[in-house]
């Protein structure tokens, strides 16, 4: 038990990787590519959809980073 609490880093200290950063850099790239794939195979509408759904994971993300989990 003692063990895990001295493993704990503090949030201050840490520090995005290099493959973390690309990996999310990658994820967003994907999103896009689909949405602007979507507008044009399906119509404009699913711009407007993806906006509105993506609406309350902002908010879950924006929560979760102010809470420090």
């Amino acid at each position: 038990m003692a063990e895990a609490a001295a493993d704990h880093t503090p949030h201050d200290e840490l520090i995005a990787s290099t493959r973390g950063v690309v990996l999310f850099l990658l994820a967003v790239v994907v999103v896009i590519a689909a949405v602007i794939y979507g507008m044009f195979a399906i119509g404009p509408w699913v711009l407007g959809v993806t906006a509105v759904a993506t609406v309350p994971v902002i908010y879950v993300v924006l929560i979760l980073l102010t809470m420090g989990q």
